[in-house]
């Protein structure tokens, strides 16, 4: 592509990830109470038939946020499919964070361990069986 993208004047940012989830108490309880993230809105949307949290760190103005959905129709499922997707944290003390984690009895697809002596990673699963990548890169 040599011409100019009709694109390249627009800013963009990501805004949001969607994970569905069974229980959006729980749920927000796991991410805010655990992972350090805070609560940026919260809604019901009776059209659609849905309960949306969004949590995440900083303000929604600004920063991207994990949206939280959960079904309230009548033949809404008591639990939900992970999606086959992950979402990625980066964490600046990974050991204390699953040391934590272990405390609390969150289930760990992959414990703690160090990948080329910088980068340490452990791979966890939120309460819908979702799976959360926690990344901690040490200063060179």
């Amino acid at each position: 592509m040599t011409e100019e993208l009709p694109t390249s004047d627009i800013e963009f940012r990501l805004h949001h990830t969607m994970l569905p989830v069974a229980d959006l108490d729980r749920s927000i309880g796991f991410y805010t109470g655990l992972l350090g993230m805070k609560v940026m809105g919260r809604r019901s949307d009776e059209a659609r038939k849905v309960e949306v949290g969004h949590v995440g760190y900083g303000d929604r103005e600004t920063r991207p946020s994990l949206e939280l959905l959960r079904d309230t129709s009548e033949g809404a499922p008591a639990s939900v499919r992970p999606t086959g997707i992950h979402v990625a944290i980066h964490v600046s003390d990974l050991q204390r964070l699953c040391d934590s984690l272990e405390r609390e009895q969150v289930s760990f697809i992959q414990p703690l361990k160090g990948i080329g002596g910088r980068r340490l990673t452990a791979w966890i699963r939120d309460p819908d069986s979702h799976a959360v990548e926690l990344v901690e890169v040490r200063a060179a």
